[in-house]
């Protein structure tokens, strides 16, 4: 016979089981039928992404090495939950790829190297700790300086240099909310 014919024994058991992957931690174990489907409930709830919606809208389409990025976050959710920070993250990247012939026992050949590396990241946070509620809805502004020695966005044959930023709405206990990463054109 499937299942389980005492509910509280059976959730004791599942309950020990997640404790052990350190998933359970912090919630008062009762044999309740109750409290044992609250304490489920409340384990699934901190595995899943709070119903919110955060997005990057830029001042303009394309920004200077010397002057501040500037935007707005758009947050939107529809449940309440505690958010810890706000945030940017950002990375520049560079792409290069270089070719050679080369001849390996008289015969010509061609090797191509492709390497991809992050040559900066940052996260600058835009609000601290704060509370959201079911129908909240804000534009917070933000402004951030670029790091002084990192090269400009550049796409030619070889090379390539890619700014891309993302905004997180930073949960506590549970998987963050971001935004989709976006490209960014900084010029020199």
């Amino acid at each position: 016979m499937g299942g389980c014919n005492r509910i509280g024994v059976c959730c004791n058991f599942w309950i020990s089981v997640l404790e052990g992957l350190g998933l359970g931690k912090g919630y008062k174990l009762s044999i309740g039928k109750r409290n044992c489907v609250g304490w489920f409930m409340g384990l699934f709830k901190r595995l899943k992404t709070p119903k919110a919606t955060i997005s990057i809208t830029l001042e303009k389409g394309e920004f200077s090495l010397r002057d501040p990025l500037t935007g707005t976050v758009n947050v939107s959710s529809s449940e309440d939950f505690d958010v810890d920070e706000i945030r940017i993250e950002f990375e520049a990247t560079e792409w290069t790829c270089a070719t050679q012939s080369i001849d390996i026992e008289g015969n010509q050949r061609t090797v191509t190297a492709r390497q991809t590396n992050r040559i900066h990241e940052g996260k600058t946070a835009i609000t601290g700790r704060m509370h959201v509620t079911d129908g909240f809805k804000k534009d917070f502004p933000f402004s951030i300086n670029l790091p002084q020695g990192v090269p400009p966005s550049y796409r030619g044959k070889n090379a390539t240099n890619t700014w891309k930023m993302k905004a997180v709405l930073a949960v506590k206990g549970r998987p963050d909310v971001t935004s989709h990463q976006m490209e960014v054109q900084i010029n020199s």
